[in-house]
């Protein structure tokens, strides 16, 4: 049977689509006997050797496989089929499912998990200072049951010094009254020795005096990190029960307000990346005070900029709650205590402990570490010959490792020592590089789509998913088309 196929010398990858352009060199060629469509042996009459590497005919496109010279001027020329050449219209016309193209717009937040991640590690941070909330002098807090019923006072370390040095008087101050009521300073006998009690309860008013019972007034007294000014309310002369502490110059100082105080701030996140490697490569962690290191899930906030920080505070325990936000939503709450008791008086209060929050443990991070590749022939058989045409399928799979994060510990640094640690907020991001950018993936392996796409608008290289072309084609054909469809192909 003699056919007219045309012969090219053009270059093209053997997964694209590309078709040769113009007129090719015409021949009239035999079919060998026997031979298949999908794999044909084409008898050429021709002085010289037949220098192609591509052949078109019967409306199908070949590759050369070889070249035989059978004897003087005659070739045998074996061929297989071109599949995505041969079915160009009907790939190029059809709607799929791509995964990956190298003609669309690079999606800035849709994960890219083929690209493997780096061990490496860069550190950013931002600071935001709590001295508006927070100071190193602070202020002292007495709690007393006065005059009038239970009070809190506000006092600097001096006045403390002076009230607890007027505490080492009451004793003295005893001691003279009952001294000086005494008749008899030193009794002879019995008669004389029961006037001398009788003179010192009479006289001294032992079993009256408010000093006596002054001590036992004080109820505890703690030292807070605090602005004094934000917890003023009023003044007043400090009484210890009855006791005007200070007689007869009475000691005045300010009240404290037992309500908290509650102020905001913010911190801006110090982002890495502008994609979405913020959530699969990048860590985000806030430090507050007195609580301690605070892990943010990444992918939460992937669309903010900054962290807001409520915080409620009481002077008369101590007690700091901070309430995190980003955006709309509220992160956590977290407590610490920042008391430190101060020894004096005869029942501390009991409230000024440490506070313990849980532990907060992020959740393992899954990142790419490598992208593994092979060549399998994927064999088509024909329908009625031996041969069979041979698909070579690039395939690959992307391997995951975990990718470990900090565990928070978060209110265990309270109590008075906890002040001495800094009292700033710091939001820091721990970025894990990936090998390229994602943009530069696209020319090889395309960037994500992730969407059913019309292939006619696209260009370059392509991957679809679950991918069936419909055309009037041997089977082998469509098998082979779709096998390169979902394994990777350029559109050309």
């Amino acid at each position: 049977m003699s056919v007219q196929a045309d012969f090219y010398q053009f270059s093209k990858r053997k997964n694209s689509t590309k078709q040769p352009t113009g007129a090719g060199t015409a021949f009239n060629v035999e079919l060998k006997s026997g031979t298949s469509l999908m794999a044909p042996t084409l008898l050429l009459n021709n002085s010289g050797y037949p220098n192609y590497n591509y052949c078109v005919f019967m409306g199908f496109y070949y590759f050369v496989r070889d070249i035989v010279s059978v004897r003087n001027d005659l070739w045998e020329i074996y061929l297989s089929i071109d599949p995505l050449a041969t079915a160009k219209s009907a790939i190029t016309g059809s709607t799929q499912f791509v995964s990956y193209s190298a003609s669309s717009a690079l999606k800035t937040w849709l994960p890219d998990v083929r690209i493997p991640a780096l061990k490496s590690a860069t550190v950013a941070k931002n600071v935001t200072s709590m001295n508006f909330v927070f100071n190193d002098t602070g202020f002292y807090v007495l709690s007393v049951i006065g005059k009038d019923g239970s009070a809190l006072y506000m006092m600097d370390k001096t006045t403390v010094a002076a009230l607890v040095t007027n505490i080492s008087q009451w004793t003295d101050d005893l001691k003279d009254a009952i001294d000086n009521a005494l008749p008899y300073a030193t009794p002879a006998d019995e008669t004389e020795a029961l006037q001398n009690v009788a003179s010192a309860i009479s006289g001294s008013g032992v079993l009256g005096n408010s000093y006596l019972d002054a001590p036992s007034c004080i109820r505890s007294c703690i030292w807070v990190p605090f602005f004094a000014a934000d917890f003023v309310d009023g003044s007043s002369n400090v009484y210890l029960g009855q006791y005007a502490v200070g007689y007869p110059n009475t000691m005045s100082a300010f009240r404290c307000k037992a309500s908290p105080i509650t102020k905001t701030t913010t911190v801006t996140i110090p982002w890495q990346y502008n994609d979405y490697r913020r959530a699969t490569n990048e860590e985000v962690y806030l430090y507050l005070p007195l609580v301690g290191m605070v892990n943010i899930p990444s992918d939460e906030v992937i669309n903010e900029t900054t962290i807001s920080i409520e915080t409620s505070c009481t002077a008369t325990d101590g007690a700091v709650c901070y309430k995190v936000s980003a955006g709309n939503q509220v992160i956590g709450t977290f407590g610490a205590n920042c008391a430190a008791n101060f020894p004096i008086g005869v029942s501390q209060q009991a409230s000024a402990g440490e506070i313990i929050n849980s532990v907060i443990s992020g959740a393992e991070k899954m990142t790419s570490a490598a992208v593994h590749g092979s060549i399998s022939p994927t064999q088509a058989p024909a329908a009625l010959a031996s041969v069979a045409a041979t698909a070579a399928v690039a395939t690959y799979d992307t391997v995951s490792v975990a990718q470990s994060r900090h565990n928070s510990y978060v209110g265990g640094i309270g109590g008075g020592a906890g002040a001495g640690l800094s009292l700033d907020v710091t939001c820091f991001t721990v970025k894990h590089p990936t090998v390229v950018e994602p943009a530069d993936m696209a020319a090889t392996m395309g960037v994500p789509v992730m969407a059913p796409t019309a292939l006619s608008g696209l260009s370059g290289y392509c991957q679809c998913s679950n991918a069936h072309v419909e055309g009037a084609f041997p089977s082998p054909i469509l098998e082979a088309v779709d096998t390169y469809l979902n394994s990777g192909f350029f559109i050309e």
